[in-house]
């Protein structure tokens, strides 16, 4: 039986954060995955197929690809600030193990700008999902608060009082789906981008060769945690299909679950 190879780090992607934005930072990724499979194909194409053809599982190669908190911040303003129009901004500051996210919310006559702390619970980027899951640490703090009368102000900060000392809630979550940029479940929220990255060729031709399926947090980075997906980068470096669906062991066919409604949490 052949043992799968589980790769820690490539020097191929040590300088993966030198690209200027996040769209570069996957073209990247994608970029050198068909430049180190390119070289030697046909040497290798047919030894792959026949280890393929062995396994009942994928390879379990592991990636490590760091992501600057800058890229992070870049891809909050592009994929969501920008196309939500009651969000004014929304950032983090990532620590070990941990983030703060910023929100300045703008809609109903309420501006308001708040905080809370959050843990990364879950990551899934692939062909299918494209999901992000946090735990909330902390209720939300309220940093700057205006409303278009007194008698809304004063309502705003009974709702935040009534969740906090009555319902024992926070009430970020309700924030975000309010402004349908998430969805909350008890102290979890789940933030499903499909809806932003679906046109974007680049990032989605990536996560056709390499799938995320984890994530850590470091000062200022998250580390995501990819595997290689050897069938689609196969296919994408030759001409016809090396491996082909009839290849694939019937313990590897799972549900697709595809997301119709990005804000809704997985139904598990």
């Amino acid at each position: 039986m052949t043992r799968p190879i589980r790769i820690i780090s490539l020097s191929d992607f040590d300088n993966v954060n030198n690209s200027d934005n996040f769209d570069e930072f996957f073209e990247s990724i994608g970029y050198r995955f068909d430049e180190s499979f390119g070289s030697g194909w046909e040497r290798i194409a047919q030894s792959v197929k026949d280890i393929y053809n062995k396994t009942t599982d994928k390879f379990e190669d592991e990636l490590s690809l760091p992501v600057a908190q800058t890229y992070v911040n870049d891809a909050l303003q592009t994929f969501v600030t920008d196309n939500v129009k009651a969000i004014l901004e929304l950032r983090v500051e990532m620590h070990d193990d941990w983030f703060r996210l910023y929100c300045t919310v703008n809609a109903g006559g309420i501006y308001a700008e708040v905080a809370s702390n959050f843990s990364l619970v879950h990551v899934q980027l692939d062909r299918n999902v494209q999901r992000f899951v946090f735990g909330q640490q902390t209720y939300t703090d309220i940093l700057n608060l205006r409303c278009e009368s007194f008698i809304k102000r004063q309502g705003v900060k009974l709702a935040i009082w009534f969740y906090h000392s009555v319902l024992k809630k926070d009430p970020l979550g309700f924030i975000l789906s309010y402004v349908n940029i998430a969805r909350a479940k008890d102290e979890v929220i789940y933030l499903d981008i499909h809806r932003w990255l679906k046109n974007n060729k680049k990032i989605m031709s990536t996560l056709h060769k390499v799938q995320i399926n984890y994530g850590e947090l470091e000062e200022e980075q998250m580390i995501l945690k990819a595997q290689i997906n050897y069938r689609d980068l196969l296919a994408a470096s030759s001409n016809e299909d090396i491996i082909g669906d009839d290849d694939d062991p019937e313990l590897m066919q799972g549900p697709i679950n595809p997301v119709d409604d990005a804000t809704e949490p997985s139904q598990e």
